[in-house]
């Protein structure tokens, strides 16, 4: 079972996008946290930030030619649902892992 504090850490890591700080949120709650479960929804929530945000400027050079302005869209709509998802999960005390960048991050780091 979760503490508060643990299920507060995560959905401050998840959605950190929300308060402007996408990267420094799940990078601060990761170096500082000391519970295990914590640092890895923070490590995790940290690699999808840094994906979206790499994708996101791949996409926007990509818009040139008009190809890139649905994957903008199809992006944006996943970095708005996936965090929540996430967030929803961990209150229920499952071990969230994103759907693409989690699995890289679990087996690497």
């Amino acid at each position: 079972m979760l503490t508060t504090e643990q299920k507060l850490l995560c959905g401050v890591a998840h959605l950190g996008w929300v308060v402007g700080a996408p990267i420094l949120a799940p990078l601060i709650i990761m170096l500082l946290a000391g519970d295990s479960f914590v640092k890895n929804q923070a490590k995790e929530a940290l690699a999808f930030q840094i994906g979206a945000i790499i994708l996101g400027a791949i996409f926007a050079v990509l818009s040139i030619v008009l190809i890139g302005i649905p994957l903008l869209m199809a992006l944006a709509l996943g970095t708005l649902i996936l965090p929540i998802i996430a967030i929803v999960k961990v209150c229920d005390g499952i071990d969230y892992s994103y759907p693409i960048t989690g699995k890289f991050i679990r087996d690497n780091f």
